[in-house]
């Protein structure tokens, strides 16, 4: 930008980034209200409408439905189911599991992007890098705690799902040179909106005011998170951004607090340190790395559909 200095930029995108892990936080929390009292395919029906409109100027801007042009359908036909899936999966464990858990249990998904990009991208990942990866797992485990008596069987739903998200990122990894960035979002989410509008019959219950209200929310935020997201990568770079990340495990302990009662327990916190430490270090050393660009570190989430 002209007449903008890189500090400016740089913070400018913090902002961002900041503002983008809030709202896609609240999203979460309005989401765990609403399945309470309503099925999820009518929150997904109303929530995929929602984020329609609020990334349609998007569309318009990238040149309308030319922008939606594509010449590898089978591979948003991939996408599209697997965003689906996510997209259910990590409603159901929402409505059974506390939000810190849950949350902390996918901020394990960049690091399924790094040992999953050295079996199917074919990209060297060094010993310093499997170590924080087998750290982040680690931390993963003090979550899920396989074995004790607290172990939630719903968790597993939740590691899932962090590799659901780590297969859509390698997915946008592989294809971002050949597809539109419009189509890569569009499609999940008219594909959520068809399958939604299908099954939303079964089960319907006539909103209230205030459910009506939550479920337009979660729409607004999974456009306007992904607004903040694409937007701030391009005013700071992967390293920058990072830890910011995380500051989503923060709010996730607020929501869950103020709104369903909630706290972690000791090892969710350990686990959450772990896993950000661990998630931080590895974008950090692929940066440093020569000839690997910043812009392709598990942090440069920018492009995916939420």
């Amino acid at each position: 930008m002209t007449g903008v200095s890189t500090t400016e930029n740089r913070s400018f995108g913090i902002g961002l980034m900041i503002s983008a892990m809030f709202t896609m936080t609240a999203m979460d929390a309005a989401v765990k209200w609403a399945v309470a009292d309503y099925s999820l395919q009518q929150v997904n029906f109303i929530r995929s409408i929602a984020a329609m409109l609020v990334l349609a100027p998007l569309i318009w801007k990238s040149g309308g439905l030319r922008a939606l042009h594509t010449t590898r359908p089978l591979v948003h036909v991939w996408r599209t189911s697997l965003m689906i899936i996510i997209s259910y999966t990590w409603f159901f464990a929402l409505g059974r599991m506390k939000l810190a858990d849950i949350g902390a249990i996918v901020m394990v998904s960049p690091l399924m992007i790094t040992a999953l990009s050295a079996q199917l991208l074919g990209e060297k990942v060094g010993l310093r890098r499997w170590i924080a990866v087998g750290i982040g797992f680690a931390g993963m485990l003090m979550i899920v705690r396989p074995g004790a008596g607290v172990f939630q069987p719903i968790a597993l739903i939740a590691v899932a799902v962090a590799f659901g998200y780590a297969l859509l990122i390698l997915s946008n990894r592989a294809n971002r040179e050949k597809e539109s960035l419009a189509a890569m979002t569009y499609y999940p989410l008219i594909g959520i909106f068809v399958v939604s509008g299908l099954f939303s019959p079964i089960g319907w219950v006539q909103p209230t005011a205030v459910a009506w209200g939550a479920m337009i929310f979660v729409g607004l935020c999974a456009g306007i998170g992904h607004l903040c997201l694409t937007l701030a990568f391009r005013y700071a770079s992967p390293p920058v951004l990072a830890p910011l990340e995380y500051t989503g495990l923060i709010w996730a302990v607020l929501f869950g607090y103020w709104f369903f009662d909630e706290l972690p327990d000791q090892w969710t916190v350990a686990g959450m340190i772990t896993i950000a430490g661990a998630g931080v270090f590895v974008v950090y050393r692929e940066a440093s790395l020569s000839g690997v660009p910043v812009s392709d570190t598990p942090a440069a989430k920018a492009d995916l559909p939420d």
